[in-house]
């Protein structure tokens, strides 16, 4: 177990490339992947035991779909701010003159 830690901990770090990156997977090694998964393996140990990274190793489980694929994050709309949105922390009056205003008690720089 402390060999693979070492091991992983090289990998992560870019001390030591694994040896399979960048080549094409073979059937074998995706029939390997998929026991080793279904056996309840973690993607850090099967990306040690196939020299392979593990962002390799997922993207594997995810293109067969053992894995489902990761959201994309939402673009939020930006809300046009009005007169009665003030951010004043202090009177909270959408007349005051720091309407609108961020952090306008954050003093003057």
């Amino acid at each position: 177990m402390k060999n693979h830690r070492k091991e992983l901990i090289a990998l992560r770090n870019g001390e030591r490339p694994p040896q399979r990156s960048g080549e094409y997977w073979t059937e074998e090694e995706v029939r390997q992947l998929t026991i080793m998964f279904e056996s309840g393996m973690g993607i850090s140990e099967i990306a040690i035991q196939l020299d392979r990274s593990e962002i390799s190793v997922y993207q594997q489980l995810e293109k067969r779909g053992f894995l489902s694929a990761q959201s994309k994050p939402r673009n939020r709309i930006k809300k046009e701010r009005t007169m009665a949105d003030c951010l004043c922390p202090f009177c909270g009056n959408n007349t005051c003159k720091n309407c609108g205003k961020d952090c306008s008690h954050a003093g003057n720089v």
